[in-house]
This record gives C-alpha cells, sequence and structure tokens, in this order.
C-alpha cells in the first residue's frame, strides 16, 4: 500500500492540471483578500449606524467556496485523467486489486486536502485579520486572533471532505467535465441557488451544502440548522457516499 500510496502521489505531482488548479486556489485567495479591502474601505467611510449593519468579514463566505473547488478538482483528477488518457489500463494491469488502487488514490486525495486546505485557510485567514486590525464585530468575527482557530480547523477539514468527494465522484461517472460540473454545482451554485428558495427551505438546504457546515461545525455564529454533530455527521455521510458509489463503480465497471 505504501509504494501504491508514492506511486499515486508521484502521479499528481507530476500532472499539470495539479498545478494549475493550485495557482486557482491562490488567485481565489488573493481576489477574496481584494475583495475583503474593499469592503473594510467602505466600513470605515460609513456611519456608525450603518456599522452596526455590515455583514462578517468570514473568508468561509467568499474565498474558501473558491478554494474548495479548485483543491477537490485535484481529487477528481487523480482518476478521471487516467481515464482520459486511457492509462487507467496500465495502471489496472500493475494493481489487479481495484480497491487497493483506488484506495492508494483515496489516501492521495485526502492528503492533499488536508495539506492545501490548511495552507489556503490558513492565507485567507491571515490575510482578513492583517486588514480587519482592531475593527469591531459585526464586521470583525475573531476579537483575538485564538477565536480564528476553530474556523481555520474546520475550514481545512471541509476542504479535506470536498477533495475526497470530488475523487468518489470521479470513480463514478469517469469523465472530467462532469466531475467538475457536479462538484461546482456542490460547492459554488447550490449555495446560491438556496438563497432564492423561501426561506424555511433555504435554511434546510443550505445547512447541509458543503460550504456551509464550517461555520456549524466550529459552532461560530450562524443562521444555520445544525448542531456541531450534526454538521460533523453529514460531512462523514458525503465522504462515505461518494467513496463508496465510486468504489463500487471502479469495482464492477469495465475500465
Amino acid at each position: 500500500m505504501r509504494d501504491l500510496v508514492a506511486a499515486e502521489w508521484l502521479k499528481v505531482r507530476t500532472l499539470r492540471s495539479t498545478w494549475a488548479f493550485l495557482a486557482g486556489g491562490m488567485a481565489a485567495t488573493a481576489l477574496g483578500a481584494l475583495i475583503l479591502s474593499f469592503l473594510v474601505q467602505s466600513y470605515d467611510a460609513a456611519t456608525p449606524a450603518d456599522r452596526a449593519n455590515f455583514e462578517t468579514a468570514d473568508p468561509t463566505v467568499v474565498t474558501m467556496p473558491f478554494v474548495m473547488f479548485f483543491i477537490g478538482a485535484i481529487g477528481a483528477m487523480l482518476i478521471t485523467s487516467e481515464f482520459t488518457t486511457r492509462s487507467i489500463g496500465p495502471s489496472l494491469l500493475a494493481v489487479p486489486q481495484r480497491r487497493l488502487l483506488i484506495g492508494a488514490k483515496a489516501t492521495v486525495a485526502g492528503l492533499v486536502g488536508l495539506g492545501c486546505g490548511a495552507l489556503f485557510a490558513l492565507l485567507a485567514f491571515a490575510d482578513a485579520r492583517l486588514l480587519l486590525g482592531d475593527r469591531p464585530a459585526p464586521l470583525n468575527p475573531w476579537p483575538q486572533w485564538t477565536d480564528a482557530i476553530p474556523t481555520v480547523l474546520c475550514a481545512t477539514l471541509i476542504t479535506l471532505v470536498t477533495c475526497l468527494v470530488a475523487m468518489g465522484l470521479g470513480a463514478l461517472v469517469r469523465s472530467t467535465a462532469a466531475a467538475l460540473t457536479t462538484l461546482g454545482g456542490l460547492v459554488l451554485v447550490a449555495p446560491i441557488f438556496a438563497h432564492f428558495l423561501p426561506t424555511v427551505w433555504q435554511l434546510r438546504l443550505a445547512s447541509v451544502l458543503l460550504p456551509n457546515l464550517t461555520p456549524q461545525l466550529a459552532g461560530s455564529d450562524h443562521p444555520y440548522l445544525l448542531s456541531q454533530g450534526g454538521a460533523a455527521a453529514v460531512a462523514a455521510g458525503y465522504v462515505l457516499l461518494a467513496l463508496l458509489a465510486g468504489a463500487i463503480s471502479f469495482s464492477r465497471r469495465d475500465a
């Protein structure tokens, strides 16, 4: 298994798409910082009454959904790239045990999600802390920098979950376009769509969407419906369902 993981790590490291998606994550982080700087300038120019109605400058709202998409895309490409280039055949000749092969890919997807999730979450929250300074709530949700630690850890965890879900989707649909479209629908389109639903259904749908699990897991102020334990169960359900569906498809269908 160790050699399989090392081989899959070599594959993902040498894919040009991996570096392109990492650049996308960096661009999303920089763009989020730029938007936040405009928000801070607007806050400074506002009256005290208007400042009380400002939205919270939380990177999990603007930056992290795009980071989740780009890092999740790396997880999907771990397997869809092999179907696209038809290199999955030689891979299965080398490793006929399909469960071992997909297990190694899931391990690497988890490592990518964990490492990149931690990197981009730290960058996004460091930018936010520097730009917000000592401005008060509601703009600044973290009076002390230590208050942001639970949110950073949970944003990292949800990025890891997204990467594993994307890998499972890739194994299920075997198409890069289909996997990325589904992933984009989950983390970027569905949260926007939820805002147009009636309030009761808006909260029910929004509470189980991947980007919105971060504040619920962290236990920070949010309008959603799940407890921390409920959010953890939903996140685990995403991973279990996606990996199980992907593993069954990979094991039972011809390459």
